[in-house]
């Protein structure tokens, strides 16, 4: 028969191993996952169901995508480019950082936004509009569709109207505060459910800007299967129906 002293032991081992066997797996850290501005909230939905099917959290770091792979090329300790187009994660394999090939996982929209009035685009000359938000076109794709389609139709008459926000994310900021008359944003912006009450908006001819075909990547380093794993989660059907349901 056990002495007090030999039970308690025997307590507190099974305690330990109790606790031991409960503790998460720390090996697998938290995904990092640099994400377009404009995808900043289908992303959120992404993520939520892909941490249910695969128990492996990710965290979202959102900026433009000129940005976001300068920092990547800089050594940014992340797992997952997630770009608004195909240039830039072409780029990063140049470099010979991916652990991926680049994988175009939709089509882009651009719109037109505003607070208090919709307007088609062939509306934005009015000469009552005396601001346009468009994001930097040097870094942020859609701000390079935006600029392509206002030359297109109405070659330079416009620059004076221009305001330049550093990513869509501050271009939706300008247009939510009223401190533009209208912005160009994306369809994935307008269509996530925080902003479907906020504001008017309509389809930019898709004639009057080259496709914007949008691309993802894993980078190298110590997640590459679980970012595998989520890359795989966006092309699945299931990835897939959550990013056309923004559309």
């Amino acid at each position: 028969m056990l002495s007090k002293v030999q039970q308690s032991f025997m307590f507190l081992v099974g305690l330990f191993l109790f606790s031991y066997c409960n503790t998460p797996n720390q090996q697998v850290e938290t995904l990092k996952i640099a994400t377009s501005a404009n995808m900043q909230f289908v992303m959120r939905d992404l993520i939520h169901s892909f941490e249910q099917e695969s128990g492996i959290v990710s965290e979202i770091i959102v900026g433009s995508s000129g940005k976001l792979s300068a920092q990547i090329i800089n050594g940014a300790p992340y797992d997952v480019f997630v770009s608004a187009d195909m240039v830039y994660p072409q780029a990063l394999k140049k470099e010979n950082i991916n652990a991926s090939d680049v994988i175009q996982y939709s089509v882009g929209k651009l719109v037109v936004w505003s607070k208090e009035k919709r307007f088609q685009f062939e509306e934005i000359d009015d000469e009552f509009i005396s601001k346009i938000a468009i994001a930097n076109p040097k870094t942020a794709p859609y701000g390079k569709a935006a600029l392509e389609a206002i030359q297109h139709s109405f070659n330079n008459t416009l620059q004076n109207k221009l305001v330049f926000g550093e990513s869509i994310s501050q271009v939706n900021q300008f247009i939510l505060a009223d401190q533009v008359d209208l912005g160009f944003s994306s369809i994935f912006i307008v269509n996530a459910p925080p902003n479907k009450k906020l504001g008017f908006w309509s389809e930019v001819p898709e004639h009057l800007y080259a496709p914007i075909a949008q691309g993802m990547i894993s980078i190298k380093g110590k997640h590459e299967k679980e970012a595998q794993q989520l890359l795989d989660f966006i092309m699945s059907n299931k990835g897939q129906a959550i990013i056309k349901s923004y559309h």
